[in-house]
């Protein structure tokens, strides 16, 4: 387990990452983050520099119900661009960040996941399933009986 320490982001990081651009209408990341599994998707512009982030919660977010409109108007909604309503300023990682610094960062801030930044290029993206991948990776394999929680 102590092999922990030495991984960093690259290791495990997600790559390359599924992006989208500022201009994707926001039904394509709802079909991408339903189709993927995934709590966001970054967005990044032809160059691939990170612009923003979208997450499931900012599609939510657009439909918010006011004194104007008592349904939302779901179809006209997700027809806008994703500029629109992206966090401009996504919490980053480095390659070489040690998972362990991660794996803080996630604790701490109640965070999923980040974006794994080279330079200003978006390179890969780091989450909680892979953090959780590689302590399960390094962790001795153990028979134990459930029911007692004794190694046999």
């Amino acid at each position: 387990m102590f092999e922990f320490v030495s991984l960093r982001v690259h290791q495990y990081m997600s790559a390359p990452p599924v992006t989208v651009d500022p201009h994707t209408p926001l039904a394509e990341v709802e079909q991408l983050i339903e189709m993927h599994g995934f709590n966001g998707c970054p967005v990044v512009d032809a160059d691939g520099r990170l612009l923003g982030m979208v997450t499931g919660f900012d599609l939510i977010k657009v439909c918010e119900i006011g004194p104007e409109a008592l349904v939302p108007h779901y179809g006209e909604i997700m027809q806008r661009p994703v500029d629109g309503v992206m966090s401009q300023m996504p919490q980053t990682v480095a390659p070489d960040l040690p998972l362990t610094r991660v794996l803080q960062r996630m604790i701490d801030g109640r965070i999923t996941g980040f974006a794994v930044v080279d330079t200003d290029r978006l390179v890969g993206m780091i989450t909680r399933r892979d953090v959780l991948r590689a302590l399960r990776e390094l962790s001795p394999a153990e028979s134990s009986d459930p029911r007692t929680g004794s190694r046999s």
